[in-house]
């Protein structure tokens, strides 16, 4: 199983690009037929607004709802720690996805689940040398992930390394 990690911090521009421009296509091409999984680790390298929203796209997850928050986050991303990730913003968001229990992201949101999942993303991008978002990584298996040097940010940077890694 080939899995492309990608860590992200809520508030960076270039991950909201790759997060509308970039990842729909791979989506299409490689995750909907089964060839490729897509994982979030999420970091809060920016400041507060990264780590709030971070909480809140980690509880999502926890409702299987993870990738809905962090699209309409992106599509709603103010200025960096202007304080746009405001308790409505992320409700109002919450309301619109269909099957999310907003009352329990709140609460989740809070808890020590997330707080774990937060720690070990910050410690897995650690491990992985990640200085800058958004970063990605390749994962064949159970083997190390290594990093996936992009000379840019478009599909066709993606696809060399993901078609090598499903040839093995």
């Amino acid at each position: 199983e080939v899995t492309l990690i990608e860590y992200a911090d809520l508030q960076c521009p270039f991950c909201r690009a790759y997060s509308e421009q970039v990842l729909p296509v791979l989506v299409d091409e490689y995750v909907r037929p089964g060839e490729v999984r897509s994982e979030f680790r999420g970091l809060a390298f920016i400041g507060e607004d990264s780590e709030k929203a971070l909480r809140f796209v980690y509880a999502a997850g926890l409702q299987d709802r993870l990738w809905n928050l962090q699209e309409a986050l992106f599509r709603n991303q103010g200025a960096e720690n202007s304080g746009w990730v405001t308790d409505e913003l992320v409700r109002s968001l919450a309301e619109d996805i269909e099957g999310l229990d907003v009352d329990r992201l709140f609460e989740d949101a809070e808890g020590e689940e997330v707080a774990a999942l937060i720690t070990e993303s910050s410690s897995q991008a650690q491990a992985a040398g990640v200085s800058g978002t958004p970063s990605f990584s390749i994962q064949i298996g159970d083997e190390e992930p290594y990093a996936l040097e992009l000379t840019a940010l478009d599909p066709s940077a993606f696809r060399p390394a993901l078609d090598d890694a499903l040839e093995g």
